[in-house]
């Protein structure tokens, strides 16, 4: 079964996951990369094991689980360890993602669209079918990044300045959605974004 793949990809803060949410709404199976990054690396798994030899014992909790904060800590100001974290986590987070996609339950619409923060980062976009950039103003990304992850304007901003471009991501996606308006104002856009992607690959 040819089951259509769309990727949701933008940058921090622009809406990546209520466009997700829409998608699961009209009836699309959903998956989100950051779920699966911490999937890869539960205790057990060769993630975890690998970046526990890598980062050493200071980054485990005492119940066992990766210190997240402890980790990103780290690699926030480190490339050559941030490098190392993502040629640990990358190839892993890649094909437990084809694993969901092939084994998920498909109902009436043989498609699914999964949130993928670092798409042309990672060249991952040659996974999809569909490429669609979520985009915002940055003034909006800074402040919801402050609220969600409760971080200064300042921090938030460093946040996104270690991400691709926003410009960037527009120009190699196959669609934009701008996250300008109200929930209602981006759902109907994702909605009528759908409609002409079904159009294109899925009526025969």
């Amino acid at each position: 079964m040819k089951i259509l793949r769309i990727a949701v990809t933008g940058s921090a803060g622009s809406g990546k996951s209520l466009v997700c949410h829409r998608f699961k709404t009209i009836g699309l199976v959903t998956l989100d990369c950051d779920v699966i990054a911490r999937q890869v690396v539960e205790p057990g798994k060769p993630g975890f094991e690998k970046i526990v030899e890598v980062f050493g014992q200071s980054v485990v909790q005492k119940q066992g689980t990766l210190d997240r904060t402890r980790l990103r800590n780290i690699i926030v100001g480190d490339a050559i360890l941030r490098k190392k974290m993502e040629d640990i986590l990358h190839p892993q987070i890649l094909s437990e993602m084809v694993l969901q996609i092939e084994n998920a339950m498909y109902k009436d619409k043989k498609a699914v669209a999964v949130e993928v923060p670092l798409l042309f980062e990672l060249g991952m976009e040659k996974q999809f079918d569909v490429t669609i950039v979520v985009a915002a103003q940055d003034m909006d990304l800074v402040k919801r990044i402050s609220k969600r992850d409760k971080v200064s304007k300042e921090n938030a901003q460093k946040m996104l300045d270690l991400q691709m471009a926003q410009e960037d991501k527009m120009a190699m996606a196959d669609h934009v959605v701008i996250n300008k308006g109200t929930m209602a104002e981006l759902f109907e856009s994702v909605d009528n974004l759908f409609d002409k992607i079904q159009k294109e690959f899925l009526t025969t």
